[in-house]
């Protein structure tokens, strides 16, 4: 791996679940930034939390069958990241995302906070010519135009999405602005509130997603930590209540995967507000179970 791109990463000591399989389909990036936090800080501390939690994971998914020993994980360390210039991060991730998606790889970032989603989609655009659809799990709808008049900042990572003209599909928010709810509206940005996914059940919610997202050639998921019930995430940089229990979100993702599904990645995990790990165990198990179902659909069928 010689290409310059590469320049960026930075090995770790401690790989996500103990993997440094070269030969995996699946990169684990670490994406430690956290600059533009507006609550509780962290984040940047996540990637190698959310490495640490997995070690005491086990890997067979029940839901699919699959012991995820089989196929592995490359973790290829962290991207290096300036302490103050968000611009030229998501330069950066977008260079070693574009680096590993060319090569067909399917791209795992452990944020950090959302606001690195954007470098990564950028990644894909420059890689594919084309950004993927994105479904964004979240409480948030992070549409705001700017933030205190800093337009690359946590609350605005989906509106730069959308900008770079990617189908933008939100689910578990509950915690917006009116002009974000007026946007969402006027450029047709479906949504699902966390209390729409939980009072019309999970055969509804798959229904719904899959028909937004069905002409859709590319797919990626991106999970801010947020979008879960504090009671089960409580170590995130915004919590907000009333949010999406993983059974959901996990029913969710088994029942809209296909071989479209090709990246991915987990956000907004505040260590020093994690009472017991949890939050970063789950984020664990939410590495686990949709790399598997993602193998099972591209490479199993």
């Amino acid at each position: 791996m010689s290409d310059a791109r590469l320049l960026w990463l930075n090995e770790v000591s401690q790989r996500f679940a103990g993997f440094n399989r070269e030969e995996s389909p699946f990169v684990i990036l670490g994406l430690p930034m956290d600059i533009t936090s507006s609550y509780r800080p962290g984040s940047r501390f996540a990637p190698q939390a959310i490495r640490s939690s997995a070690q005491t994971l086990e890997f067979y998914s029940v839901r699919n069958g699959i012991d995820a020993g089989e196929f592995g994980f490359s973790d290829v360390g962290d991207v290096v990241l300036h302490p103050s210039d968000v611009e030229e991060n998501l330069r950066r991730i977008s260079d070693v995302v574009s680096y590993f998606r060319e090569r067909d790889k399917i791209t795992i970032g452990i944020g950090g906070e959302h606001t690195v989603t954007p470098g990564i989609i950028e990644g894909f655009r420059r890689a594919t010519k084309t950004p993927p659809c994105v479904l964004s799990i979240d409480a948030h709808m992070d549409l705001r135009d700017d933030y205190m008049g800093y337009k690359y900042d946590h609350a605005c990572a989906m509106r730069r999405v959308h900008e770079l003209g990617a189908k933008v599909v939100l689910v578990g928010v509950r915690a917006f602005t009116k002009e974000e709810l007026d946007f969402a509206r006027k450029n047709d940005i479906p949504f699902v509130t966390s209390l729409q996914a939980e009072s019309m059940g999970t055969n509804w919610l798959i229904s719904y997603v899959s028909r937004v997202l069905e002409e859709c050639k590319e797919v990626y998921v991106t999970y801010d930590m947020d979008g879960f019930d504090p009671a089960y995430a409580p170590g995130v940089a915004t919590p907000e209540p009333e949010g999406l229990r993983p059974t959901t979100v996990l029913d969710l993702i088994n029942g809209i995967a296909d071989e479209r599904f090709s990246g991915f990645d987990v956000v907004e995990v505040s260590p020093p507000f994690d009472y017991g790990g949890i939050t970063a165990i789950l984020a664990g198990r939410l590495i686990l179970e949709t790399s598997t179902v993602i193998y099972k659909n591209r490479f199993l069928k």
